[in-house]
Protein backbone atom coordinates (compact mmCIF):
# COMPACT_ATOMS: atom_id res chain seq x y z
CA UNK A 1 0.00 0.00 0.00
CA UNK A 2 2.19 2.80 -1.25
CA UNK A 3 -0.49 5.53 -1.10
CA UNK A 4 -1.79 4.67 2.40
CA UNK A 5 -0.58 7.41 4.79
CA UNK A 6 -2.24 5.93 7.89
CA UNK A 7 -0.48 4.21 10.76
CA UNK A 8 -1.94 1.80 13.32
CA UNK A 9 -5.22 2.84 14.92
CA UNK A 10 -6.41 4.99 12.02
CA UNK A 11 -3.96 7.81 12.73
CA UNK A 12 -2.35 9.47 9.70
CA UNK A 13 1.11 11.06 9.47
CA UNK A 14 -0.22 14.43 10.67
CA UNK A 15 -1.20 12.88 14.00
CA UNK A 16 -4.95 13.34 13.56
CA UNK A 17 -7.32 10.49 14.23
CA UNK A 18 -10.23 9.95 11.87
CA UNK A 19 -12.17 8.05 14.55
CA UNK A 20 -12.31 10.95 17.07
CA UNK A 21 -15.70 12.64 17.11
CA UNK A 22 -16.07 16.34 17.94
CA UNK A 23 -17.38 17.12 21.45
CA UNK A 24 -21.13 16.91 21.73
CA UNK A 25 -23.14 20.11 21.94
CA UNK A 26 -25.21 18.55 24.75
CA UNK A 27 -22.13 18.42 26.95
CA UNK A 28 -21.38 22.08 26.24
CA UNK A 29 -25.01 22.99 26.96
CA UNK A 30 -24.87 21.11 30.27
CA UNK A 31 -21.70 22.94 31.26
CA UNK A 32 -23.23 26.28 30.25
CA UNK A 33 -26.35 25.53 32.30
CA UNK A 34 -24.21 24.57 35.30
CA UNK A 35 -22.24 27.82 35.04
CA UNK A 36 -25.46 29.83 34.77
CA UNK A 37 -26.87 28.04 37.82
CA UNK A 38 -23.63 28.64 39.71
CA UNK A 39 -23.65 32.32 38.71
CA UNK A 40 -27.27 32.65 39.83
CA UNK A 41 -26.49 30.99 43.16
CA UNK A 42 -23.48 33.26 43.69
CA UNK A 43 -25.64 36.31 42.92
CA UNK A 44 -28.17 35.16 45.53
CA UNK A 45 -25.41 34.63 48.09
CA UNK A 46 -23.97 38.05 47.30
CA UNK A 47 -27.38 39.65 47.80
CA UNK A 48 -27.84 37.83 51.10
CA UNK A 49 -24.39 38.93 52.28
CA UNK A 50 -25.15 42.53 51.28
CA UNK A 51 -28.37 42.36 53.30
CA UNK A 52 -26.53 40.95 56.33
CA UNK A 53 -23.85 43.61 56.04
CA UNK A 54 -26.46 46.40 55.98
CA UNK A 55 -28.25 44.81 58.94
CA UNK A 56 -24.95 44.55 60.83
CA UNK A 57 -24.17 48.21 60.08
CA UNK A 58 -27.62 49.22 61.37
CA UNK A 59 -27.18 47.22 64.58
CA UNK A 60 -23.70 48.68 65.06
CA UNK A 61 -25.08 52.21 64.68
CA UNK A 62 -27.87 51.49 67.16
CA UNK A 63 -25.37 50.12 69.67
CA UNK A 64 -23.20 53.23 69.31
CA UNK A 65 -26.25 55.43 69.93
CA UNK A 66 -27.21 53.35 72.97
CA UNK A 67 -23.69 53.60 74.34
CA UNK A 68 -23.65 57.38 73.90
CA UNK A 69 -27.05 57.61 75.58
CA UNK A 70 -25.84 55.51 78.52
CA UNK A 71 -22.70 57.63 78.86
CA UNK A 72 -24.82 60.80 78.94
CA UNK A 73 -27.24 59.34 81.51
CA UNK A 74 -24.39 58.19 83.76
CA UNK A 75 -22.78 61.63 83.55
CA UNK A 76 -26.08 63.29 84.51
CA UNK A 77 -26.50 60.89 87.44
CA UNK A 78 -22.96 61.65 88.66
CA UNK A 79 -23.67 65.39 88.52
CA UNK A 80 -26.96 64.94 90.39
CA UNK A 81 -25.22 62.83 93.05
CA UNK A 82 -22.56 65.52 93.47
CA UNK A 83 -25.24 68.20 93.87
CA UNK A 84 -27.13 66.11 96.43
CA UNK A 85 -23.97 65.32 98.40
CA UNK A 86 -22.85 68.98 98.30
CA UNK A 87 -26.22 70.19 99.57
CA UNK A 88 -26.07 67.85 102.56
Amino acid sequence: MACDNTKNGGENENGSNKNIEPPEDDNNEDITEEYELLESTLDELNSALDFLERKNDDIHQQLKELLQSNIAIRQEMREENKEVSNSN
